[in-house]
């Protein structure tokens, strides 16, 4: 019986022997790999917070500027109707001085024809009275 424990010790050690043959560079692998992405994790966070920080700030001056602009299209939708409102009156106004000035120089015309007429009339009785 000694024998056979004897070899299933053998066994065993070759076993284990084995085993931490392909461990061993496992192991070391594994602690290599650690160490970079430990670096790689430190050398981004030193990066990545501040480009963090600046992505937040420029957020922020989006959002504010978002905020002005949309201040600003409200301030300028109530100028344009206005101006829409102003365009209108404007419109109306010339509207009606042309016709009022369509008016008055048509008056004008006939006025100054009536004149004209009633003048020769008068010249033609003085001429008629003196001859």
């Amino acid at each position: 019986m000694t024998v056979q424990v004897d070899i299933f010790t053998l066994i065993f050690l070759g076993v284990v022997i084995v085993i931490a043959a392909f461990l061993l560079p496992l192991l070391w692998q594994i602690k290599k790999t650690a160490k970079e992405s430990d670096l790689f994790l430190s050398d981004l966070r030193r990066e990545l917070i501040p480009t963090l920080k600046d992505v937040r700030e420029i957020s922020d001056r989006i959002n504010r500027a978002s905020v002005k602009i949309e201040k600003g299209s409200t301030h300028a939708e109530n100028l344009i109707e206005s101006l829409d409102e102003i365009v209108g009156s404007i419109r109306q106004i010339t509207h009606i001085f042309r016709q009022d000035a369509c008016r008055l120089s048509e008056n004008a015309a006939f006025l100054i024809l009536g004149i004209k007429a009633a003048s020769k009339v008068l010249f033609k009785e003085t001429e008629k009275k003196g001859d």
